[in-house]
């Protein structure tokens, strides 16, 4: 299903947004928007879907949002049962990148916070002691106004340039605009596989790419993504298979060869492996959930 475009208002008085939440459950649909996203879920708990990840969330979760990254919160299903003990809070910061002026975050001291907007195009789950830093601040946001508003935003977006506690949440093959940037050897392989993963890429392939000999380049891309060839290749198609299957625009067979497999049984075996679900279950399950379809 594809995400509805959601359009934020701006009160005249501020620069971005800043709310605290309070619903009986999360009424947000499958959605995105061209600002950048933070959520600190307050109170709640259920299933967050962010591109082709999805993952459990409960009181605490933070995550960090590039702009138009489709997702959408679904709680658990106790809360659309009336219950009145049961709220889902949260704090959310929406701001564009030019919200400070269109050359702000291209000044030299900005490099780190460029850098941290590269990341969010594919969502950030904040962990650790970050997570309770920021946690603590967006607190604190709730009770300013003027200029300290901004200077809060800054030192949070500055917390998260220099953490190293995150984890990224969706697939390279979902974010059709990754664009590595530098040019080291595996660099160039990556930008490789983005442009070409629906045809038939070798290991032989990538390595001439990267100039190197096959086994080195193996050593060599395993230490810098922690992953083989082999597996990131499939996670950048099961991850662009995976965004073909929301826009329901093919059917299951021409999503496998759109997405770069040459037959339905590899596809269905790489896409479990990646999901932990059949390619149709997958497609079906994103059909019926409410979370996706529902207004706000």
């Amino acid at each position: 299903m594809k995400p509805r475009l959601e359009k934020l208002t701006l009160e005249p008085k501020y620069s971005f947004i800043l709310q605290k939440d309070v619903y009986p459950y999360y009424p947000t649909p499958w959605h995105y928007h061209p600002e950048y996203e933070l959520v600190l879920v307050l109170k709640s708990s259920g299933q967050r879907t962010v591109g082709d990840h999805t993952d459990t969330f409960t009181d605490g979760d933070l995550v960090f949002l590039g702009p138009n990254l489709p997702h959408a919160y679904q709680n658990d299903p106790a809360y659309y049962q009336g219950n009145p003990d049961l709220t889902a809070e949260a704090i959310v910061i929406h701001f564009r990148e030019e919200f400070l002026g269109k050359t702000f975050f291209n000044l030299p001291e900005m490099i780190a916070i460029n850098q941290l907007f590269d990341k969010a195009k594919f969502g950030l789950k904040i962990t650790g002691n970050t997570r309770q830093q920021i946690a603590d601040k967006m607190q604190e946001m709730l009770t300013l106004s003027g200029y300290r508003r901004i200077t809060h935003l800054l030192h949070i977006l500055e917390l998260l340039s220099l953490s190293d506690e995150y984890q990224l949440l969706v697939s390279p093959g979902f974010v059709e605009q990754y664009v590595p940037a530098g040019t080291d050897p595996i660099t160039k392989v990556h930008a490789y596989i983005i442009a070409n993963f629906r045809k038939d890429i070798s290991l032989a392939n990538a390595a001439e790419v990267a100039n190197m000999s096959i086994p080195s380049f193996c050593r060599s891309f395993k230490a810098c993504t922690r992953k083989s060839f082999s597996h990131f290749l499939n996670e950048v198609r099961v991850g662009y298979a995976c965004k073909l299957l929301l826009e329901d625009k093919f059917n299951i067979s021409r999503v496998c060869y759109e997405s770069g497999f040459n037959n339905m049984s590899n596809f269905n075996l790489q896409f479990k492996k990646v999901t932990g679900i059949p390619p149709l279950k997958y497609k079906k399950m994103r059909n019926e959930n409410p979370s996706y379809s529902s207004g706000s």
